[in-house]
């Protein structure tokens, strides 16, 4: 890029603005790595939880034994069903919330 310098003044209003952008992008950087860097707690609580969650499914599948006459006892199905939708739930929520984020960082 040539400038053409007729004095000082010129050459110093092209350095501040190249400064203040060189600023800017050091801010935005800074600011995208603290938002990856609080993203480590929840997906370490996440990654306990979901084989404690599993293991606990699991044995309760195990213990949902038949009838006599080869059908399902009707009592427990609910808890079935919860324990399929509230996870569910939760991953709808969260996919949500992060295309929100997402969003509201393109507009800025």
């Amino acid at each position: 890029m040539n400038i053409p310098v007729s004095n000082g003044n010129a050459r110093a209003s092209v350095v501040n603005r190249t400064h203040r952008v060189v600023r800017e992008q050091a801010l935005d950087m800074r600011a995208q790595q603290e938002r990856k860097r609080s993203l480590w707690v929840p997906l370490a609580i996440f990654s306990v939880l979901l084989p404690v969650i599993c293991y606990a499914f699991w044995a309760m599948l195990d213990g949902y034994d038949l009838t006599p006459n080869g059908v399902p006892d009707a009592a427990d199905q609910i808890v079935v069903m919860m324990m399929w939708f509230i996870p569910v739930t939760a991953l709808v929520l969260g996919t949500v919330w992060l295309r929100r984020s997402r969003m509201n960082e393109v507009q800025r």
